[in-house]
C-alpha cells in the first residue's frame, strides 16, 4: 500500500511544480463585517475610489454590499446578530491589506477627511506601509513592495 502511495506521489510531483509556477495573482478580496453597511460602503467608495457592484438583503438576517475597483473586490457585510468585542468592533476580520503600485500616488488621492497619511518604512520587509481606519475601526493596510 505504502508503495502504490509513493508511486502516485512522485508522478504527481512534476504536474504539482509546473502548476504552481503557473499561479499569478490577479488582484485581491476581502470581506468584512461591519456595523452600517450603508455608512462603510461610502467611506471605501471614498477612500479606495471603490463602485458598488452589488447589493443583497434578507431581512433580519443580513445586508451585503459588494464593491469592486481595478484589482480589488470588497464585500461588507452587516449581521444583525454579530457579536461585539470589547473594544467595540463587530466579531470578524478586524485588518485587511492591499498592494499598490505607487503609495505616494495613492496617499495623494485620499480625500481630505482622511487624517494625514502616515507612511512607514518597513525595512525587514522592504515594504512602505500606509494604515487606514473604516468606520469600524477596521485596519486597511495599503503596502508598496520596493524594488531591491
Amino acid at each position: 500500500m505504502n508503495m502504490r502511495l509513493l508511486i502516485i506521489l512522485v508522478l504527481l510531483f512534476p504536474v504539482v511544480i509546473y502548476s504552481a509556477e503557473e499561479i499569478e495573482i490577479q488582484g485581491s478580496f476581502f470581506a468584512l463585517i461591519v456595523s452600517d453597511v450603508d455608512g462603510s460602503s461610502s467611506w471605501y467608495q471614498a477612500v479606495l475610489g471603490l463602485e458598488e457592484a452589488s447589493r443583497s438583503t434578507e431581512e433580519g438576517s443580513f445586508d451585503i454590499i459588494n464593491l469592486v475597483g481595478p484589482g480589488i473586490f470588497v464585500e461588507l457585510l452587516q449581521l444583525p446578530h454579530a457579536g461585539e468585542r470589547p473594544g467595540g468592533q463587530t466579531q470578524g476580520p478586524f485588518k485587511v491589506g492591499m498592494l499598490v503600485a505607487d503609495m505616494e500616488r495613492f496617499a495623494a488621492t485620499l480625500p481630505a477627511a482622511v487624517s494625514p497619511p502616515n507612511i512607514v518604512f518597513d525595512r525587514e520587509n522592504n515594504l512602505l506601509v500606509l494604515q487606514l481606519r473604516d468606520p469600524d475601526n477596521n485596519t486597511v493596510q495599503v503596502m508598496q513592495v520596493l524594488e531591491e
